[in-house]
């Protein structure tokens, strides 16, 4: 089971405070912050250190920005395999008994790396990756939406994913159940804003059936099971599987 836990005295900073993006220059990727929102900061020691701390499928790097009285702006990335990594801005003390004391973060959320800012669209994100042999692979973190890795090779992998009646079909359901089981694991209903995101999403398809966090797994699994049946009849699911089946019989 997932649990947040607070460190005792430190700040929680806001994601809007300071903007990350990264930039591709030559065969570098450059990884850029600025601070948006001074005050947040205000309140640290000069001499604290800023530290981005990125993590993606068991790679972790902790990108080093100086310190908030002689921030550097931009810094090179050494891991070229990062594709949509969870980051989070932390502010780190550099001297005295305090030394590498967390003094302050924000939440964790996906950093694209693809230009996108990673303003989220939807509940769902699709990413494209380098996956093979897999054609996908869902990724469920801690405070951010969950992420479906898509392979590379795919053409337009993100819209196909969305539109294509076999991945709905054959893929989606499986999501969504994997999504649900990690969710209903919780004690309680979840303060996360991404489960509760989707707790409303589920809320929507099935008003006045509420999610089974204190049942038995037989109670969770048929919630969830429920659940995908009425995604799958509000979406005509199998049958848009059926007609796009019989259109490539007809063309062949």
């Amino acid at each position: 089971m997932r649990r947040r836990i607070r460190l005792t005295g430190r700040k929680q900073l806001g994601r809007a405070s300071a903007v990350l993006k990264v930039a591709a220059v030559s065969d570098k990727r450059l990884l850029s912050l600025s601070i948006a929102d001074p005050k947040a900061y205000s309140d640290f020691p000069r001499d604290s250190r800023v530290v981005v701390r990125l993590v993606e499928n068991k790679l972790v790097e902790l990108a080093q920005f100086g310190t908030l009285g002689t921030q550097r702006v931009v810094t090179e990335l050494r891991n070229r395999a990062f594709v949509a990594p969870s980051c989070q801005i932390r502010i780190v003390a550099s001297d005295g008994e305090k030394r590498g004391l967390l003094l302050g973060s924000t939440d964790t959320w996906t950093l694209r790396t693809d230009g996108n800012d990673g303003t989220q669209q939807g509940i769902l994100l699709f990413q494209p990756a380098d996956i093979a042999p897999r054609a996908w692979k869902l990724e469920i973190r801690d405070t951010d939406y969950p992420i479906v890795y898509l392979d590379k090779r795919i053409p337009n992998s993100s819209t196909w994913a969305k539109t294509d009646p076999t991945f709905i079909s054959a893929v989606l359901p499986t999501i969504i159940a994997q999504v649900f089981d990690d969710i209903l694991e919780q004690a309680e209903q979840p303060d996360v804003s991404w489960m509760v995101d989707w707790l409303q999403w589920a809320s929507v398809l099935m008003p006045g059936q509420k999610p089974p966090f204190d049942g038995l797994m037989q109670d969770r699994r048929q919630w969830i099971e429920c659940l995908i049946d009425t995604f799958c009849q509000r979406h005509r699911v199998s049958d848009r599987l059926v007609k796009a089946l019989h259109s490539e019989g007809a063309t062949q």
